[in-house]
């Protein structure tokens, strides 16, 4: 992109005459068009939206994707391509996901940065609606810039927003928001990106952590049975652990935050779907609301929801309508 071009946009969304599989064929296909080829699936059927605003500078590609719930993979069939290996840096911005790569699991959440490259397969899970900042950039340069080889990658690994790595997100944020308004200066400001992107690479290799293939499979099976139990107000850590034959206390060392982790990973989820069913059902009644979204009681949903979003489930309600 030189400088000064406008950001180009790219929208779909479901509609009554078209198919669920059309509308899904039509996304897979802006979403090589803007990245690479993926297959995209949907977590359930009904309203589909997603959209791109993308700009492409000297060097380094930054976009902004707001989406619906789906479930997308980057298969062998579709690496073996003339295209030239990329490296992707994703900050969340809304919702919740998992990104898997190299045999690592990453949270998507709370404005983390985490990466992938084009390379290699990956996949990604997005249960509600989500949106990201995403980067990409050439992997021969971030690996000349940074001295680490393309297969030692820090891929899979959530940089939290504190520290070097979030201010590298919160940077690629604010250039996503300037493409909008002042085109010229986000041009001349995304010449630092693949620098900056090859600091976080650079300070992180080092801090890799190498999984056993054993506790990376272990981690899998958390977070699907986890994404697939979260509505169940009677569901324990202890049925986690057991659905992944391991115990709690190695449950908890799989995620970041011990304890607190698996407990935010549940709380998110289940917030994230009591927001979902406000939006498309604003007369079904809050205890309802809590029951389906997993909550064992009324305050449990108010605490949690309030902890999540800042409001009270009335408030967002009100302030939805």
């Amino acid at each position: 992109m030189r400088g000064g071009v406008e950001p180009a946009v790219m929208e779909v969304r479901s509609m009554p005459e078209v198919s669920q599989q059309e509308t899904f064929e039509e996304w897979e296909a802006v979403v090589a068009a803007a990245y690479v080829p993926l297959v995209v699936t949907p977590v359930r059927a009904g309203e589909f939206r997603a959209r791109i605003v993308q700009s492409r500078f000297d060097g380094i590609d930054v976009s902004m994707v707001t989406a619906s719930g789906q479930h997308l993979s980057r298969i062998p069939r579709l690496i073996h391509e003339p295209r030239e290996p990329v490296l992707f840096a994703s900050v969340t911005t809304h919702g919740h996901g998992w990104l898997e790569q190299d045999g690592r699991v990453g949270e998507l959440a709370d404005g983390g940065l985490t990466l992938h490259v084009s390379s290699r397969p990956f996949t990604a899970h997005f249960e509600q609606s989500w949106g990201v900042v995403a980067v990409q950039v050439p992997l021969a340069e971030v690996v000349v810039a940074s001295g680490v080889p393309a297969d030692r990658m820090p891929t899979a690994v959530r940089f939290p927003p504190e520290g070097a790595a979030g201010i590298v997100g919160r940077y690629f944020r604010g250039l996503a928001q300037l493409q909008y308004s002042a085109p010229d200066q986000a041009a001349e400001l995304a010449k630092h990106g693949t620098g900056l992107l090859a600091s976080v690479v650079q300070l992180a290799a080092g801090d890799l952590p190498r999984q056993e293939p054993g506790r990376a499979l272990a981690k899998q099976q958390a977070l699907g049975f986890i994404q697939s139990h979260y509505t169940d107000p009677d569901l324990t850590i202890e049925q986690v652990a057991d659905a992944c034959a391991v115990s709690r206390r190695t449950l908890y060392r799989m995620f970041e935050h011990g304890e607190d982790g698996v407990a935010a990973m549940l709380r998110r989820l289940r917030v994230e779907r009591a927001l979902s069913l406000i939006r498309t059902d604003p007369t079904r009644p809050l205890l309802s609301v809590a029951r389906v979204s997993g909550f064992v009681s009324e305050r449990q949903f108010y605490r949690a929801f309030k902890r999540e979003t800042g409001m009270t489930p009335g408030e967002f309600r009100t302030h939805h309508a």
